[in-house]
């Protein structure tokens, strides 16, 4: 019986770990892509939840990159902030917040190590800039996603998308952020991680990307480290959030917003170099 319950506090230990409000220990790293051939785009054998904008399914190829292992979060952020790298003085905001704000992570107490949202694309472009990086391409962001087998999720074809795997809306759950009501910390969703090793690919915020968006761009996407469209209306998004269900948490699911925006709690981002 006492080995019973040394293994149950075990496990409880491991489980309060995974979503503690520290977040993990090595915030700030970047995992290596290396270069080579990746499908691109909804791959109908494996998935029956293909949007129009996902068409077709196609090969590219990527040079070696590096991309962060986590979403940036607001202590990160905060240091840009501090520096004056990130900051509203310019034609458009870098980010929006409010030193009591309940929404927005950069000004909400305990939520340090959640992702960094209320962001603009100039903001997240300022940021990476700041650490001499940048943002990554929506193709890097899909081989980092996906890897090199057509996979629907991050973490394989199967099973469906839930909050063993990532942080999303979730009504037997409770709601938005499986329960919680917005994010959670980086990291939290150990199952959810792609095959490189990167965490929240979907889930939690989404995630701004270099590229203009182009909703029929598959159809003339160069097959050498394709950039996206010389010019646009929205940025690419990927990966959803944590308000997110269903057909928009697969790793070929993509969408746009306006670049200016900044006060969407939904919109967040991660650097590539």
């Amino acid at each position: 019986m006492r080995n019973i319950l040394i293994l149950l506090a075990i496990m409880m230990l491991l489980v309060s770990c995974n979503d503690s409000p520290d977040g993990p220990d090595d915030i700030g790293a970047m995992i290596e892509i290396p270069a080579g051939e990746f499908m691109m785009g909804c791959n109908e054998v494996e998935d029956a939840e293909c949007l129009a904008n996902e068409h077709p399914y196609h090969a590219v190829t990527l040079s070696a990159y590096k991309i962060g292992k986590y979403e940036v979060t607001a202590s990160e952020y905060k240091k840009c902030v501090a520096n004056g790298a990130c900051n509203n003085s310019g034609e458009y905001y870098h980010y929006y917040t409010n030193a009591d704000s309940e929404y927005c992570n950069l000004g909400a107490s305990g939520k340090e190590k959640h992702p960094m949202q209320c962001v603009t694309w100039y903001g997240a472009q300022a940021y990476c800039a700041y650490l001499g990086q940048r943002l990554p391409t929506e193709a890097e962001w899909e081989k980092a996603a996906r890897g090199t087998d057509g996979r629907k999720y991050p973490w394989g074809n199967e099973p469906t998308v839930s909050c063993d795997y990532a942080v999303m809306h979730d009504s037997n759950a409770g709601g938005d952020g499986c329960g919680h009501g917005h994010t959670l910390p980086v990291g939290s969703k150990e199952a959810g991680k792609s095959p490189y090793g990167l965490y929240d690919m979907v889930g939690n915020v989404w995630e701004w990307m270099n590229d203009w968006y182009g909703k029929t761009y598959y159809e003339t996407t160069p097959i050498n480290d394709p950039a996206g469209p010389e010019t646009g209306l929205y940025r690419v998004m990927r990966g959803s959030a944590n308000n997110g269900y269903g057909e928009r948490l697969r790793t070929s699911a993509r969408d746009g917003s306006f670049p200016h925006s900044s006060s969407s709690v939904s919109i967040g981002f991660r650097c590539a170099e």
